[in-house]
Order: C-alpha cells, then structure tokens, then sequence
C-alpha cells in the first residue's frame, strides 16, 4: 500500500523521513523538468519539418495550454483528495507517455492526440508537488526557506536542463524523434523517485478524509476569489502567460531564418536555460533581501529590454544575447511569485488552488499563442514580439497594486 510501513518497507520508511522534503523536491522536479529539456531545441522545428506552419504549431501548442486549463483545476482537489504523493507519481507516468507518442507520431491528429497525454500529465503534476513541498517545509517550521528552495530547484533543473538541450541538439542530427525519447524516460525516473520518497508528509489536513471532493473544489475557488491579493497576483500572471508565446515559440524558427543551424539553436537553448537557472539561484536570494514585490518588477524591467531588443537584431548571435535579459528576468520571477503567492493560501486546499490558477491562466497562454500565429503568418516574428513587449508593459501596473503580505 502507497502510506504502510508493513513488512520490508519498515527501515526504509524512516530513512526515506529522513531526506529533506527540499532534496525530494530537487530530484523530482529536476527530472520532470529535464524532460522537456531535450526536445526545447527541436520542437517548434520537428513541427514545421513535419507539414505544420506556425499556426499548425500554435494548434497543437493550444491544444496542450487548453487541455490542461480544463483538466487542472479538478486534478488539484485529487490531490489534497487522495494524496499530492500519488497524483505527482501518476502525472509523471501521463506526461512520458505523452513525449513517447511524440516521437512515434506523423500527422496533426497524432500529435494532438500526444499532446492530450502530456496535458493530463502536466495538470496532475502541476498542484501536487509543488504543494507537496510547501507543507512538507511548513510541517518542519520552515516556510521562510520556500523562496530559496524554489530558486535552488531552477538552478539544479539547468544543470541537468543545459545538458539535455545541447544534448537534444546534438542528437537531432540523427533523428529529431530521438530527443523525445530521451524525455520520455526522464519522465518515467521522476515518478520511481516521486513514488519513493514522497510518502508520509506534505499532504493536504484532508487527504482520505470525509470532506466530498466538489467541497474540496468549491472552497479552492472560494479562497481564490475572495482574497484580494492573490486575485491581483493572478490577473497579472494572465498578462505575463499572453506575452510568453512570443518568445518561446519563435526564437528558434526565427532564429533559422536568420542564418542559425541546429547546432547553434541546441546552444542557444543551453544559454537560455542556464540563464535562468543562475537566475534562479539570485531569485529565491533577492526575494528574502528584497521581498517579492521588488524582485518581480526588476524581472518585468529585463523582460521589456529584451522584446525592444530581439525586434531589431538581424543576425543570429545578436539574438541570443538579446535574449538573455528577458531569461534573467524569468528566472528572478519564478521564486519570488512562487513563494508571494503561497503565502495566501490555506494547507487543507494548496493543490487545488494551485492548479485553479494554472486553470484560469492558461487559456490566457493560448490567446497569446494564438496572436503569436497570426501576427507571425502576417509577417515576421518581429510583430509577435510588439506583442509582448505590450503585454509585459502592462503587468508592471498590476504588480504595483499589491502588498507584500
């Protein structure tokens, strides 16, 4: 059974106790994250060379933002329902499987139906663990350290993360079909070391209780609606998921256009990511320095250099260290937020929450998937990142709005 100590499991369960919940977290997430590190420089690219234009690729990408919008929110209550350990284990089986129908897949209906997999693993994964590990640190009287948790954990992700996508690169010369496998397999040791390690702890004060589950679902949306703060801390995320697309699902075909071969998109990537896992580290620091209000606007400040930047560089170099800003800048953002958001939030409905956000924002990701196509069609690249820049200039009000809680 998934919570016993019978039989052999008796002198493991204490050892497994004693890891820190932070060391579980950054194997886990590293894995997980890894994933999809391999294929980062190859998968805008595999769709075109596989028939899709851009707008074939803001189909597929959509497709994978709404699934997961839908299926998010009521994965969160499985979590705090059944058990955040279990939902983590079996998001991360879901999402393999999804990156191994990728590498077998041929047509827009093939590659739907992968990104439908990937979907159901990423709303599973997405609330639980990450829940998980803020009362697993809550139950041992260290909250404060979440920030800088969050931020070791990016660091640790881009060093395995840097690898994998240069490795990606490389092996894409052979097959652009292999990386996806290689991710597939990540994603299988993620849920071995999940399924070990994550028992006993960090679960929801309702986990297998007698609360109904659409009760679960209900206070989740209450506690979001209801509290100010969190509510402006999600508006403003929709802002920031709307301008994402522009980069990330351009800068590699673009950067082709301009003279770039895969090699160079394999480094390209490497850069980007080592960039925010350095970033990171400083992050999850800065925020307890400078609290996360401040941090968060210094990343929106790097975000807008770099969409002046890359709209008006005309060579393929130029545009990687244009981009390093607005990587910076992502890296900074994601502890600082991560922490200022969970600080609103009750244990008993953690992952619910988590994942109703992820819920009501993702859409917004592809509505700006969806321009990106548009605007990309019409023109260039360039349109799309008018469109961010846009974006990202107005976050910066919604964030002023807040208090630091």
């Amino acid at each position: 059974m998934w919570g016993g100590d019978e039989g052999g499991l008796v002198g493991n369960s204490a050892w497994r106790r004693r890891l820190k919940p932070e060391y579980v977290y950054y194997l886990v997430e590293t894995l997980f994250v890894a994933s999809t590190s391999f294929i980062a420089p190859v998968y805008v690219v595999f769709l075109i060379r596989s028939g899709l234009d851009y707008k074939g690729v803001a189909l597929v990408d959509g497709f994978y933002v709404i699934s997961s919008a839908l299926l998010d929110y009521p994965t969160g209550g499985l979590a705090d329902k059944y058990g955040r350990g279990r939902i983590t284990v079996i998001g991360c089986i879901f999402f393999g499987l999804g990156l191994l129908s990728y590498s077998m897949s041929r047509s827009l209906y093939e590659f739907l139906f992968s990104e439908f997999l990937a979907a159901v693993g990423a709303a599973l994964y997405s609330g639980a663990m990450v829940a998980w590990l803020v009362d697993s640190l809550k139950e041992e009287g260290r909250y404060e350290q979440l920030s800088v948790v969050l931020g070791t954990a990016g660091t640790l992700t881009w060093l395995v993360g840097v690898a994998g996508a240069f490795v990606g690169g490389l092996v894409a010369e052979y097959s652009l079909r292999i990386p996806f496998i290689m991710g597939s397999i990540s994603c299988f040791v993620s849920s071995a070391a999940a399924y070990y390690w994550t028992r006993g702890r960090g679960e929801s004060p309702e986990v297998e209780g007698k609360t109904p589950y659409s009760v679960l679902l209900k206070r989740g949306m209450e506690v979001l609606l209801k509290c100010e703060p969190l509510l402006w801390l999600t508006i403003a995320t929709f802002l920031i998921a709307s301008s994402m697309p522009s980069f990330t699902l351009t800068w590699a075909p673009y950067m082709e256009s301009l003279g770039a071969e895969e090699w160079l998109l394999g480094l390209a990537s490497s850069a980007f990511m080592a960039t925010v896992g350095l970033s990171n580290y400083v992050g999850g620091r800065l925020a307890r320095r400078l609290g996360y209000k401040r941090t968060t606007l210094i990343s929106l400040g790097l975000s807008v250099v770099t969409f002046a930047a890359i709209y008006l560089v005309d060579n393929p170099l130029a545009f990687i260290l244009a981009s390093l800003p607005l990587e910076f800048g992502i890296g900074l953002r994601g502890p600082a937020v991560g922490a200022w958001i969970n600080t609103y939030i009750p244990s008993e409905e953690r992952a619910t929450v988590i994942s109703l956000r992820r819920t009501l924002v993702l859409p917004f990701s592809a509505l700006g998937m969806a321009v990106m196509g548009v605007l990309s069609d019409l023109g260039t690249p360039r349109l799309a990142y008018l469109f961010g820049l846009a974006m990202t200039l107005a976050t910066i009000p919604v964030y002023l709005k807040v208090k630091e809680g």
